[in-house]
């Protein structure tokens, strides 16, 4: 089987043989693109157009590296913490904390899940704002199931971390005139209705 050099370096097929066409990548050659459209989710979140068209250049970007994933392990940190900046932060509105999720799942696509989970910060401090972001979602929005995917595998994360539950509960006192739920049971109804 003879290969030959394309345009882009990849080896190609030469006379009507049938080969898979591969591209050996060297490292993650898009980083600036990708800070610079991560930096952009905060612009653009509230324009379906803008969205749609950040959301294809980043699946462009990281759909060529699913060949090779590991050559985003040294930038994974960095792309985390920008999109969990705007997850965390009170000011984001919905539609951007969607959209920054969007972008978290299509890099744990690329990643692996069991790869990308471990980088989710997973702090005991971690368990209860990450319970509070799922019990907000509504399981029956077919829209936002990126969300929700992202915010499970970021709570089964937490979930391992070996403490005692009863520890977040404090004395579950009233907040606001009703009773808190356990923190354990918060965590069964959520998986029971996911």
């Amino acid at each position: 089987m003879a290969l030959s050099e394309t345009e882009n370096g990849c080896p190609g097929g030469e006379g009507g043989e049938s080969i898979v066409q591969t591209c050996v990548l060297g490292g993650f050659s898009e980083s600036s693109e990708t800070r610079a459209l991560l930096s952009s989710l905060l612009e653009v979140h509230d324009d379906i157009v803008t969205t749609e068209s950040a959301t294809q250049k980043f699946l462009v970007i990281m759909n060529r590296y699913q060949e090779q994933p590991h050559l985003l392990d040294p930038h994974s940190e960095w792309m985390l913490n920008m999109i969990l900046e705007l997850v965390r932060s009170e000011k984001s509105p919905d539609s951007l904390v969607h959209l920054a999720f969007k972008f978290l799942y299509i890099i744990c696509k690329v990643r692996g899940y069991k790869i990308f989970m471990q980088l989710l910060p997973h702090e005991v401090a971690d368990v209860q704002p990450v319970l509070d972001l799922l019990s907000k979602q509504d399981p029956t929005d077919s829209e936002t199931w990126e969300t929700r995917y992202m915010l499970l595998l970021w709570l089964s994360m937490t979930c391992l971390i070996p403490f005692d539950l009863y520890r977040l509960d404090g004395h579950l006192g009233s907040d606001g005139g009703t009773a808190r739920e356990p923190t354990m049971d918060r965590i069964l109804a959520i998986a029971k209705a996911s």
